[in-house]
């Protein structure tokens, strides 16, 4: 079955990225060197890397580029790169292995086709982008009846329980401590827990281009699909 994943095949067909990496590039990655994540890196000048230093760096038209050292010129001049709209192939191309692996369970479904690249699926565990300083807003599908809805931290430090009002599929929720980058959270709704990784989205991005390469480089599919498809 491919039903799944065909959501995305329709952003990628429209998806036009260009190849070109001038301009200032951000870190997504960076190893043994350093460069922070969401710092920006000028293509016009030449990037020293040494033996064993990586760095994944996102262009301003959304294309990812990995450099390994020994290296020493503007990125732009490494061959390859990966396009988002090659990128966004890529996972398409996953997801339906995946659904077509034998004892394939629930908890490894591939992400859900979601109305806005600004909220978190609450019911589907894994990674989950949330812009640098904003209220997270929680996305489910459509009930008939109000749920209740709890977010804590992974060490369980403190917690939040809300109510998620009947017919609404959209909830924004203010936690105790702002959810930021490199924790997991449970949220649990009606029961069911979710295990959620945590991105954050730097304002340092400069367009929608680099917004959805970002969140495709951080395993945030479902959000980088929904950003792509309103790309030209």
């Amino acid at each position: 079955m491919r039903a799944p994943s065909l959501f995305l095949a329709g952003a990628i067909l429209s998806l036009t990225v260009s190849p070109a990496l001038a301009g200032q590039l951000i870190v997504v990655e960076a190893r043994g060197i350093s460069l922070a994540p969401g710092s920006s890196v000028d293509d016009s000048k030449p990037l020293d890397l040494k033996q064993g230093q990586h760095v994944t760096l996102i262009s301003q038209s959304g294309v990812t580029i990995s450099l390994d050292g020994p290296y020493n010129k503007p990125p732009s001049a490494a061959q390859g790169g990966q396009s988002l709209g090659s990128k966004l192939s890529g996972f398409v191309t996953e997801a339906n292995a995946r659904t077509g692996e034998v004892g394939t369970t629930r908890g490894t479904a591939p992400a859900r086709k979601l109305p806005s690249p600004w909220v978190i699926d609450a019911t589907h565990a894994g990674a989950a982008c949330l812009r640098e300083g904003e209220t997270p807003v929680f996305w489910r599908d459509p009930a008939a009846a109000t749920a209740a809805l709890t977010v804590m931290p992974d060490d369980r430090s403190w917690k939040v329980l809300t109510e998620w009002p009947a017919g609404m599929t959209q909830l924004a929720v203010k936690t105790n401590i702002p959810m930021h980058a490199g924790a997991t959270y449970f949220v649990t709704l009606d029961g069911n827990e979710t295990a959620i990784a945590v991105n954050t989205v730097p304002t340092a991005l400069a367009n929608d281009e680099q917004r959805a390469a970002w969140m495709a480089d951080k395993g945030c599919e479902a959000q980088a699909e929904a950003l792509a498809r309103n790309l030209k």
